[in-house]
């Protein structure tokens, strides 16, 4: 059924679609009779921590009906996506999913986007790491959307996003290590703390640029 939503919704969600590709079905439960949470696990080892910053939309979606077997009438089911990937799925459901309803069978009747704030647990623990660092200083950072990467049962919280999955990011102790996501050294130190890493950044990730070279 997700798949029949996501290629519905090509034409208006895009973004729903390309990130589709990159992801294979996990597992899926029902909750109340009515909703169908789903479950998603990446074809990329590296790719739901480049997701996670590329695709950061969160929202409820109404609007598409399925057909019901038993009545022949459509119902409306509401969805709830989020970073660009359908997590939940809201419906009548009395027996089965498929015993009721004719999952090929949907339409689209106006739809309607709803967005909500999703809140971000790593970004508590990386404040908490850069406490000692003044406002002035994190207003260069990427706090807001810091993600968590473990590598070799290591953490890493993201600071700022260098693009096509590599980033600069400080470990639980606050050291600051250049990630790139392909390389032979995939965690590698660069600055002792925030306050070193500011002496030679302003802003511009060019000046960074260098470190993801080494």
């Amino acid at each position: 059924m997700e798949e029949n939503i996501v290629m519905l919704l090509a034409n208006d969600f895009p973004e729903i679609a390309d990130n589709y590709l990159y992801w294979t079905f996990s597992t899926a439960g029902q909750l109340a009779n009515k909703t169908i949470y789903i479950l998603h696990q990446s074809t990329d080892n590296f790719y739901y921590e480049r997701n996670r910053a590329k695709h950061k939309k969160h929202f409820f979606l109404t609007g598409v009906e399925v057909l019901n077997k038993q009545t022949g009438t459509y119902i409306p089911i509401r969805l709830t996506i989020s970073y660009n990937l359908i997590q939940d799925i809201f419906l009548p459901l009395n027996t089965t999913l498929r015993s009721e309803y004719e999952l090929s069978e949907l339409r689209i009747n106006n739809l309607n986007k709803e967005d909500f704030i999703l809140k971000n647990t790593e970004e508590k623990k990386l404040k908490k790491i850069l406490s000692n660092v003044s406002e002035e200083q994190k207003n260069l950072l990427e706090i807001e959307d810091t993600i968590e990467i473990e590598l070799d049962e290591k953490y890493y919280y993201t600071i700022i996003d260098m693009e096509d999955g590599n980033y600069i990011a400080v470990n639980k102790r606050g050291n600051v290590f250049r990630l790139i996501h392909d390389h032979e050294e995939p965690a590698k130190k660069i600055f002792q703390n925030v306050q070193k890493l500011v002496e030679s950044y302003s802003g511009d990730k060019y000046e960074l640029q260098k470190y993801l070279e080494q």
